[in-house]
């Protein structure tokens, strides 16, 4: 048995949320016994996250073709409906909102949707239902071989349109045709091999006059650019007939060279769920030779051929295994991580880039050993380990862990969350990034103390002026107006709007069957006894923060004064400023 303090710090890095009956019940089971558990754990389906998307997609689909009828939805002469960026939302907090048991994998799952980065701020908004099928992958190899992975990725339509290899062509100078750099690029610095060339505990390797080493440079993006050419959708695919789209459409094969318009060659207009394919015709089959010999291709051989050998050198290169472990462990446990810490789990992942060693060591070293070098004035000792400030949690997390410690949930049971009210007031929304290169970069670091200290703290580009005001304000809105993020079941209601569901936070807050709410029983009956308020606050810090904090608890204590026989009141203030205070923003290892 481990102890409450231990566990629920352990299942902040581990889980998207907890709430006490997880917390208890992993403490009696053991931390180690319950993570071999969640590792050897199988997906609950291989395309979850594909077929809740559909579903909701679809029932959304029925409501507005039998309200407006096809002729006014589908895309001719007006704004069609399409499977938007909703659907996936809704689908990814049904699952994140659920009493599922596959914590670790949907944690893991999130945290890699951070590294291999696609986002519905593009044109991947018209298809939710690919987007489904993209987090997919993060989930069904969460804790299988990164190299697996990183082909599949490579092969999804969701990428090859946001980074632009889908319908990639050879070079063809007489019509000023050169392949796309873009996908070719972003593998190398942002999946795999990084900038720099790595020691096996994350610091850079220098040259003779102790400069850092470049891990590549333009001739390899462009050799490695020749690779992923030949790439396009399975087939073609729209929603509705039309004029211009007939039913038997679907399924048809994409030719580079088909007679139909290069408009029709990506989404909405084609197979986004299926894997892309390679035209032979158009893939470049010369021989390719990249990062100083350490990729080797022959020529003649077949554009997947090519794409899997890539893949399997690029993970096997010896930078590949600290630059994944460091932003794992950025991820999960601190910003800061110790160079014995990413050598730890940079063998575990080693050159096949094993998920699940990978992850048992992250979240395992800290049990055991100090995870930075940087000791804080506040650090304690616990069972013989350093302990101490690591990270602050990102928006997304502080939001997931308050919804599940509280067991968020509604009447209808259709935890169908928009995802736009949290994503306005916090900048962060599951597959919602600004860019390829995440929602924060790795290497951010506010002017001041940790900028003089030579630390990183990525989360705080998004800690500004007007989000961390944000990030108060909502929690006040929560815990005090019961006004939790919207839920839609029902279509758009605003004139002239036919093809999306309801939006607007003040229409849906009407429906009273999917009105989220948290579950404060326990909490409210402790403090109806004014005796044992003190309990509760110290009960709520420990579900919260993992520990008692006595001059948190103080500042409490003095809040609720005046007013200890106003139990509701006593839960929402000592939750409110439990929320919004350092203690549980910041996460400690």
């Amino acid at each position: 048995m481990d102890s409450q303090s231990k566990t629920n710090r352990f299942l902040m890095q581990a889980t998207l949320g907890a709430d006490a009956e997880l917390q208890q019940q992993v403490a009696r089971q053991g931390i180690s016994d319950w993570l071999e558990q969640q590792l050897n754990m199988a997906p609950l389906a291989s395309d979850l996250f594909q077929n809740s998307t559909e579903n909701i997609w679809h029932y959304f689909r029925t409501r507005l073709k039998n309200e407006y009828g096809e002729q006014a939805i589908n895309g001719e002469g007006n704004n069609p409906a399409l499977p938007y960026k909703w659907y996936f939302h809704m689908a990814w907090w049904q699952h994140a909102l659920s009493d599922n048991n596959d914590y670790l994998r949907q944690r893991v799952a999130q945290a890699l949707s951070e590294i291999l980065v696609i986002s519905d701020n593009s044109v991947l908004e018209l298809d939710a239902v690919g987007m489904g099928s993209y987090y997919d992958l993060l989930y069904r190899h969460a804790f299988g071989s990164y190299a697996d992975l990183l082909q599949d990725v490579s092969m999804h339509p969701c990428m090859g349109v946001y980074l632009s290899h889908m319908n990639n062509r050879k070079a063809n100078p007489a019509e000023d045709i050169h392949p796309d750099e873009n996908y070719a690029r972003e593998i190398m610095q942002l999946f795999s091999i990084g900038l720099y060339e790595l020691n096996s505990d994350g610091r850079r390797k220098k040259d003779k006059q102790g400069r850092d080493i470049p891990t590549y440079d333009n001739r390899d993006i462009k050799q490695l650019a020749r690779v992923f050419t030949g790439l396009k959708a399975h087939s073609y695919q729209y929603e509705w007939r039309t004029s211009f789209w007939q039913p038997e459409y679907n399924g048809y094969q994409v030719g580079f060279n088909d007679g139909i318009d290069k408009t029709y060659k990506t989404v909405p207009f084609v197979n986004m769920t299926q894997a892309m394919k390679v035209d032979e015709s158009y893939h470049d089959r010369g021989s390719k030779t990249l990062l100083k010999g350490h990729i080797k291709l022959a020529a003649g051989r077949s554009g997947e051929q090519e794409i899997a050998a890539v893949v399997k050198r690029l993970v096997a290169h010896p930078s590949t295994a600290p630059f994944i472990a460091r932003h794992l462990i950025n991820q999960l446990v601190t910003s800061n991580p110790s160079p014995e810490y990413i050598k730890a789990v940079a063998k575990q992942f080693g050159p096949e880039g094993n998920l699940k060693k990978a992850v048992r060591e992250i979240l395992t070293f800290p049990l055991k050993n100090t995870v930075a070098v940087k000791r804080f004035s506040s650090a304690r000792k616990e069972d013989n380990t350093l302990v101490q400030s690591q990270k602050m949690k990102s928006p997304l997390m502080r939001v997931t862990q308050l919804m599940r410690a509280f067991k968020v949930s509604n009447n209808s049971g259709k935890k169908w969350l928009c995802g736009d009210d949290i994503q306005a007031m916090l900048t962060m929304h599951p597959l919602s990034a600004p860019t390829v290169f995440n929602f924060y970069k790795p290497d951010f670091v506010p002017h001041g103390a940790l900028a003089d200290a030579n630390l990183v703290a990525p989360e705080f580009e998004l800690h500004t002026s007007a989000t961390s005001i944000a990030y108060v304000n909502l929690m006040y809105y929560w815990f005090f107006g019961n006004y939790w993020p919207a839920v839609s079941t029902v279509i758009n209601q605003t004139a002239g709007i036919h093809n999306v569901p309801e939006l607007d936070p003040e229409v849906l807050k009407n429906y009273r069957n999917d009105k989220l709410k948290g579950d404060f029983r326990r909490y409210i009956a402790m403090a109806e006894e004014v005796s044992q308020q003190d309990e509760m606050i110290d009960e709520l810090a420990l579900l919260l923060t993992g520990r008692s904090q006595p001059a948190l608890k103080q500042r409490i204590q003095n809040a609720i004064r005046l007013y200890r026989n106003k139990p509701e009141w006593v839960v929402q203030t000592s939750v409110f400023m439990l929320a919004i205070s350092p203690e549980f923003v910041i996460q400690e290892a």
